[in-house]
């Protein structure tokens, strides 16, 4: 239903050139992997002789019992395509081979074209049933087989099958896994390599039973070799992100041989499905994934600074999220460039709901970094243009609010203009892709640095600053704490914020999630709500994850037109919206894809 396809790859026990043994072994497997939920199943090279029979390749009765052992584990299968290695007596000629069983027979051999056994033929013999290396099979899920140790072969597959069975020296896995993943970017799609193992002789050398499952460039799952045991892995891959991400690849087109359709996942058990997808699962690489991130705002926005032949950076700040992490992206440039910290000039512009926390934190910051604060409160200017323009402040509609984005915007400009400067624009790609800010106020400046850094990545990049920026952490920290808010609206009695905007739009996080889902190419709208019930487990109620999914999508369409005319900014983040280079949209575009029917 939702084009997932669960792949086992199993390294399992054999018996060297104990034939029925082994069909019997990977019977047993694959019913395993079946009642898991598998789409497919992949067994090494030469799973049903072993790998290690040495001159028995050459005798006509292994050779015989092999073709009857694959028979029998082929008349096992059922609609999930089981793929094993096995020698093949063909014209006389003994051939290194994949065989794919599905629905009780084997419906394909794909031959191997360099086979490490001397004596063994590489030519594909003439027959419907014999293909190259790289052939696609279809049926829903694309596959392709290639054997590890031949010329590589990258079809334009959703998944690239590898069959191994070498000799394990140390630093073996590591390679095979930098090979996998390679191939994976290559393909723009999944990779599962299974390697012959346990059962395999080990008079001059082991084999190690290495099992790797890889999507574009990511690990999903694997077992390390050298192992002494059997084992087995499952991993779950999305064929319509992979198929989205493909079409944007060339490949020469290359015919795809149909089979029996291959049954989708069950679940999401063992799908890659994070609820913060743009940050590093693995919590070791954040600290480095922040320091890049960081790294890549501040060259960029260095550059842009020289070229401008610019003297001052000035930036509008609120104590928020957004202006916070734009403000240490200033005084990392400072810092790299050998500049003084007050090329900085730093504006707080207090309003009708600015809040004395939020004020505090913006003012001590700057402080702490060491630049120049001008403080130009708005309220007043506000107030006489209400009279200009005849509006009521005590309605307090898009009228009252945008006007103090766009007095805070004339007052940033202004400023750059008197002293040389230019302003540095803090929307983060959540706001952009939601159209959360004032046309020609906030969503406009001279440069942008958080334009491709989600809401949900800030709180880690602003944990790792307090790490490398002295005298922040106390500052940094309550600014996490505090509620995200434009502070538009006056403050309730308590002098407390009353705009809090995830009230409004609901949580940044499950926005993110699906503008990153939807980005990778998932556009149904119920596949999209399965996977954020999946990756937030009961966190937030169906109802709110609805909600929010709707509202995302009618923000996403309708506010094109401010991305269309945003400033320039530079791609630290792993996803754009600039309408320039990464998200070509028309501005008045509807929904394209058909909703669920209530």
């Amino acid at each position: 239903m939702f084009d997932i396809s669960r792949i086992a790859a199993i390294s399992p026990d054999l018996r060297t050139a104990d034939t029925r043994f082994n069909a019997d072994v990977l019977s047993g497997e694959y019913r395993n992997a079946v009642n898991n939920g598998a789409s497919l199943v992949l067994f090494p090279a030469m799973a049903i002789t072993g790998k290690s029979c040495g001159s028995l390749f050459f005798l006509p009765g292994l050779l015989n019992a092999a073709e009857s052992a694959a028979g029998s584990f082929a008349a096992a299968t059922g609609s999930v395509p089981a793929v094993f290695g096995m020698p093949k007596l063909v014209g006389g000629k003994v051939l290194e081979c994949a065989a794919i069983a599905q629905n009780g027979k084997i419906i394909a051999y794909i031959v191997r074209s360099n086979p490490d056994i001397p004596g063994f033929s590489g030519v594909v013999p003439q027959g419907e049933n014999f293909h190259p290396a790289g052939t696609v099979f279809d049926g829903g899920l694309r596959f392709a087989i290639n054997f590890d140790g031949d010329i590589p072969v990258f079809p334009q597959a959703h998944l690239l099958l590898i069959l191994g069975a070498d000799k394990e020296v140390p630093g073996s896995f590591r390679q095979r896994e930098t090979r996998c993943l390679a191939a994976s970017m290559q393909i723009s799609g999944a990779v599962a390599a299974a390697f012959a193992g346990c059962g395999e002789s080990t008079t001059d050398h082991m084999y190690g039973g290495s099992l790797i499952i890889c999507n574009r460039g990511k690990l999903l799952a694997s077992r390390p070799s050298p192992a002494m045991h059997s084992a087995n892995i499952c991993a779950d891959i999305d064929r319509e992100v992979i198929t989205a991400a493909q079409m944007k690849t060339p490949f020469a087109q290359a015919e795809n041989i149909p089979v029996s359709t291959v049954p989708d996942a069950p679940d999401f058990r063992f799908l890659h499905n994070p609820a913060h997808p743009f940050l590093p699962d693995d919590p070791q690489e954040l600290d480095n994934f922040c320091r890049e991130t960081f790294a890549l705002q501040s060259i960029g926005l260095a550059q842009r600074f020289k070229r401008c032949f610019a003297q001052k950076m000035v930036l509008g700040i609120s104590g928020g999220l957004d202006s916070t992490l734009a403000l240490i992206v200033l005084a990392m440039v400072c810092r790299e460039n050998n500049l003084p910290p007050d090329t900085i000039i730093a504006v707080t512009m207090p309003g009708f709901g600015t809040t004395g926390r939020t004020r505090n934190n913006a003012t001590r910051l700057a402080e702490v970094i060491g630049a120049e604060i001008r403080e130009i409160p708005i309220a007043e200017a506000c107030s006489m243009h209400f009279r200009d323009i005849g509006h009521d402040p005590n309605i307090t509609n898009s009228v009252y609010e945008n006007s103090q984005a766009r007095e805070r915007t004339q007052i940033l400009m202004d400023i750059a203009n008197s002293c040389n400067g230019i302003v540095i624009g803090t929307g983060d790609l959540s706001e952009i892709a939601l159209g959360w800010s004032t046309f020609n106020g906030d969503q406009m400046a001279m440069y942008s640095v958080n334009s491709s850094i989600p809401k949900s990545n800030i709180a880690a990049m602003l944990h790792y600053a307090a790490e490398v920026i002295p005298n922040t952490r106390e500052i940094l920290m309550d600014v996490i704490n505090t509620p995200v808010s434009p502070e538009l609206l006056p403050l309730d009695e308590n002098g407390e914020i009353t705009q809090k905007t995830e009230n409004i739009l609901g949580a940044y996080e499950i926005h993110d999630f699906y503008l990153f889902n939807f980005m990778q190419g998932i556009s149904k709208p119920e596949k999209l709500f399965a996977l954020a019930q999946n990756a937030f487990s009961g966190k937030y109620p169906s109802e709110e994850l609805e909600r929010v999914r709707e509202l995302f999508f009618k923000r996403f369409f309708s506010q094109q037109f401010k991305r269309t005319a945003a400033p320039d900014g530079i791609q630290a983040g792993i996803i754009s919206l600039s309408a320039r280079s990464s998200w070509q949209m028309g501005s008045d575009i509807s929904y394209f894809f058909s909703r669920e029917k209530k």
